[in-house]
């Protein structure tokens, strides 16, 4: 018996079965560049249809080769066996590095190999650590590397996506009409469905390699029974523009390991224009959170024997298509290819009122589905009409949903009268219609004010009520195509019937830095999570990172009791608001934060409007903008936590909309310790975790805690230090790093006097300023900031105390030279003492 045999015979004696075991196997090499062709002697899957999903291991005939390996990575396999002249080289295989050559396996051990290994390796071990490994660690294994198969995904859909845009800017070739594009749409998807069939080799596509447009057409309408569909009307397509597209995906790579969900995510993302999106809402949902949200739901909880699974809102049926292929990895394999497909599409539905994407999302389910005729129907309803979403939703164990994030506008209030009176937001109308549907999970993804924003109060506390298991994610923005989008992810599971309402909810939140958008966006990764088991009575679901921080200064005085804050000034044509030069009607003012404003400086300043006919709202005229005021920016100046800045203002300055004027209102206040809290770690740690979108209110600005009454005037004086050294460097010629040092110092002993004041437990104290780790480069201050504490600096000692004199003088080896060590001559006295 071969080599070859002897590894196929090990494979099978696991539980591979026949049709999992592909000789000759070949694929495109998605991490090249060219996406050149590729092939293994035999590959083996966990199920089928075969793809970079399902690979578990791949022969190749070559000698014990790193490099011939590393060639065949994109395969998708955790494991590739090289066949020697005597043995088996076994290889782990891995995103980062080359192939790891693990063992060398003599040819009569073999046997004894696959015996060794046969729960690890066996299909259901492989594809379970290949697809749950990432959100569920109990099913990792270590031969599996995680970051492989998100690489090879990332890649696959970067070369799709360029292909198909290259595919359908050939059909819309001098198409400007709506119905014609909709044509190209349709085109598009039986040419890709043809490509697919015939790179997998097919029987009902054998001739279609060499067959005319026309005939591969009418051959996937047969195949995908797409006589009930909408036509692509070809005939409104120059036949030579279809000829030449299909040639250029016809020859484009093999797309025979490429999983079908894969290209139907594309598919979906690729061929719906950002004109075709607004029919569908203001937004679509990317694939990553579609997967984010399926696999934390984890369909293993629930019986498939009932399990439903329904998308209203549907758009394009992104969630739909996650959806199916967990829910097909959670079936057994004896399951003939009809047997799953009757099973999914009984199991899963959706619905979406445009006409067109209901058809995109029907097409994109009949691909993700390969290689099983179309069975898919994704109809259009207006779920907004009364009764509509309640009597869909009813009775389905899980609902997926991305709602229209907008409000109802007049004439919507009319015409939806049912859902408008429970909101007049959409997706808060609809999610308390699907709470009402109770199904048994839920996963919603919705705009980020709903974990903070008080008007939501009611409708979190609804949540609580009624399930056990909540989770919140808190997604940056930039996860949508559209910037600008803040979003967040429920997921809330065991539902609860009345006996367990009350009893304390097991909560979990988790975050997505900005920083980790691109980590998130590739394999689902968060950045932090924080768990807690605790009974919710005002709606307060989310867990902050510093929630003990502000339990801690819950009886803190608030700058709203001893400050008044105001937004300054707004026109009825903002750009004519403002004036480089002096001109009459005019005051000296600011305009926008970024030109004008650093933590305790007001830096460039020009002139603003202050005439009434000019006015968009007249009472901003009227606060007090020539006294002594802190100017604050209104809009976040980052994604990062450093979000505000302020400075102290004496000279009567008067501000745009985009600044915040705060006066204190009693002399007990002084204006340099509001303008110390404005810039201080605590009050952007503050507003990070209450403001819900990028700018802020009046409302979070008055609840910032003050320090209790009493040490502030080492707060008053560090200040004045601080800009009189300022003041000093701005009249030097030279900036020297002894100026910046300088400067750091007394910045430092700000943010120390004003924490001393606050008197938080060093724990706490320290939480807060470890929440700003990584980011001090982005502190905009006039000179370089490198942090508080060196980074190996552990202990739980105040910033006052760490910087003060007591401190320095008790770092180093004292301890040593007060304690010397007994002579040794006492010690054997001991010795013989304690013995």
């Amino acid at each position: 018996m071969t080599a070859l045999a002897r590894i196929e015979a090990g494979l099978r004696a696991i539980g591979y079965r026949p049709e999992s075991l592909i000789h000759d196997y070949s694929f495109a090499d998605v991490l090249s560049e060219a996406g050149e062709e590729q092939c293994v002697a035999l590959a083996a899957f966990t199920q089928v249809p075969e793809s970079y999903r399902s690979a578990a291991f791949g022969v190749i005939t070559s000698a014990h080769d790193a490099e011939a390996v590393q060639r065949r990575r994109a395969l998708g396999a955790p494991i590739l066996f090289s066949i020697g002249h005597d043995d088996v080289g076994v290889w782990r295989v891995g995103a980062e590095g080359k192939p790891r050559l693990t063992e060398r396996v003599p040819l009569d051990q073999l046997e004894a190999l696959f015996v060794r290994n046969a729960d690890n390796w066996s299909p259901h071990a492989v594809h379970r650590a290949k697809s749950l490994g990432q959100t569920h660690t109990a099913y990792q294994l270590d031969f599996v590397d995680l970051g492989l198969m998100p690489m090879i995904e990332h890649e696959i859909e970067a070369k799709l996506d360029r292909l198909l845009g290259e595919v359908i800017a050939k059909l819309l070739t001098g198409i400007d009409d709506p119905r014609r594009e909709e044509a190209v749409f349709r085109t598009t998807f039986r040419l890709l469905a043809a490509k697919i069939l015939i790179d997998r080799q097919h029987p009902d596509a054998a001739s279609w390699s060499t067959a005319s447009v026309a005939e591969i057409l009418a051959g996937i309408e047969t195949y995908y029974h797409l006589d009930q569909m909408a036509r692509p009307a070809v005939e409104a397509l120059p036949t030579a523009t279809v000829e030449v597209a299909w040639t250029t995906l016809r020859d484009a790579i093999n797309f025979r390991n490429i999983s079908s969900d894969s290209l139907a995510f594309v598919y979906e993302n690729t061929l719906v224009t950002v004109d075709t999106r607004k029919r569908f809402g203001t937004h679509a949902t990317p694939r990553r959170i579609a997967e984010y949200v399926v696999s934390q739901l984890d369909l293993s909880q629930f019986d498939l024997e009932d399990i439903t699974i329904y998308e209203p809102f549907a758009g394009a049926g992104i969630f739909l298509v996650a959806a199916l292929r967990h829910l097909s990895d959670r079936l057994p394999d004896t399951l003939s290819g009809e047997e799953r497909h009757a099973f999914l599409v009984e199991r899963i539905s959706g619905a979406e009122l445009d006409s067109f994407a209901c058809e995109v999302a029907t097409l994109s389910l009949i691909l993700a589905d390969y290689p099983n005729a179309n069975g898919w129907k994704i109809p259009s309803k207006d779920l907004f009409e009364k009764s509509v979403l309640a009597a869909d939703a009813g009775g389905k164990r899980i609902i997926l949903c991305n709602p229209p994030w907008e409000d109802f506008d007049g004439d919507e209030r009319q015409r939806y009268p049912e859902m408008a009176a429970k909101s007049l937001s959409k997706p808060m109308a609809v999610l308390r219609t699907l709470i009402e549907a109770r199904p048994d999970a839920l996963g919603f993804v919705l705009p980020q004010g709903f974990l903070h924003q008080k008007q939501y109060v009611e409708l979190r506390q609804l949540l609580a009520d009624n399930y056990g298991r909540i989770e919140l994610t808190s997604l940056p923005d930039r996860i949508f195509q559209r910037a600008g989008l803040e979003s967040a992810v429920i997921i809330a599971t065991d539902w609860r019937d009345d006996d367990a309402k009350g009893l304390p909810n097991q909560l979990r939140s988790a975050e997505v830095s900005d920083r980790s958008r691109p980590d998130f966006l590739m394999t689902g990764k968060i950045s932090t999570e924080r768990r807690r088991a605790k009974r919710v009575c005002s709606g307060e679901l989310w867990i902050g990172a510093l929630d003990e921080v502000w339990e801690f200064l819950a009886d803190y005085p608030v700058l709203g009791s001893q400050a008044q804050v105001h937004r300054g000034l707004q026109w009825i044509s903002q750009s004519a608001g403002w004036s480089a030069v002096p001109r009459e009607g005019y005051a000296r003012g600011v305009f926008k934060p970024a030109a004008s404003l650093l933590q305790y400086r007001v830096t460039a300043t020009g002139y603003v409007d202050i005439r009434e006919e000019s006015a968009y709202r007249r009472g901003p005229l009227t606060r007090p903008w020539d006294r002594p005021k802190v100017l604050v920016n209104v809009a976040r100046r980052s994604r990062g936590p450093w979000r505000l800045d302020g400075g102290l203002d004496l000279s009567g300055l008067v501000p745009s909309q985009a600044f915040f004027g705060i006066w204190a209102t009693t002399a007990e206040l002084p204006m340099e310790v509001i303008e110390a809290l404005i810039n201080s770690p605590l009050a952007s740690a503050f507003v990070l975790e209450r403001a819900s979108n990028q700018h802020l209110t009046n409302l979070i600005m008055k609840q910032l805690p003050l320090p209790k009454r009493g040490a502030l005037a080492e707060v008053v004086a560090a200040v004045r230090r601080y800009q009189e050294e300022l003041a000093a460097a701005a009249t030097y010629a030279l900036r020297t790093p002894e100026i910046d040092s300088r400067l750091e110092t007394l910045l430092i002993d700000i943010d120390a006097q004003l924490l001393k004041a606050y008197d938080l437990p060093p724990r706490l104290e320290r939480r807060l300023l470890e929440a700003f780790r990584g980011h001090e480069a982005e502190r905009r201050v006039s000179n370089p900031f490198k942090g508080w504490f060196p980074e190996d600096f552990t202990a739980y000692v105040p910033l006052h105390e760490y910087i003060g004199p007591l401190l320095r003088e008790n770092i180093g080896a004292w301890a040593l030279e007060t304690f010397t060590p007994a002579p040794e001559h006492e010690v054997e006295r001991l010795r013989l003492y304690v013995q």
